[in-house]
């Protein structure tokens, strides 16, 4: 089993949520409540942060990394908020684009662009 690493820094309003390793059953709640206080503001008036979320060292993702995904995704849009994210040509893209939700969301090659 593959260990799955997070780290989250900010650029300037944009929140950045890197993942390596594995995104499955196993740690999606530790996902999920790590991008949940990536994009919690603390106060009611203050503007939603964009989130980037990087891939790119991610090396599987199950259907419930997925959903985590797509959940976020969601909860930003009801706040007028905005995520991307960063999955170069890999397992990760492949399976969002075989599951049909690549289009659902701004895919980047590197950091660099998202954070453009």
């Amino acid at each position: 089993m593959d260990v799955l690493e997070m780290t989250r820094r900010r650029h300037g309003e944009t929140v950045v949520v890197s993942l390596a390793g594995e995104l499955d059953v196993d740690n999606v709640s530790k996902v999920q409540r790590c991008l949940d206080e990536a994009v919690e503001t603390g106060e009611p008036e203050a503007r939603v942060p964009r989130l980037v979320v990087d891939l790119s060292a991610l090396t599987f993702i199950d259907t419930t990394g997925l959903g985590v995904l797509v959940r976020q995704l969601a909860a930003l849009r009801a706040r007028n908020g905005t995520m991307a994210l960063v999955a170069p040509d890999g397992q990760v893209l492949r399976r969002l684009r075989r599951t049909n939700l690549a289009p659902l969301f701004p895919i980047y090659d590197t950091l660099a662009q998202a954070l453009a």
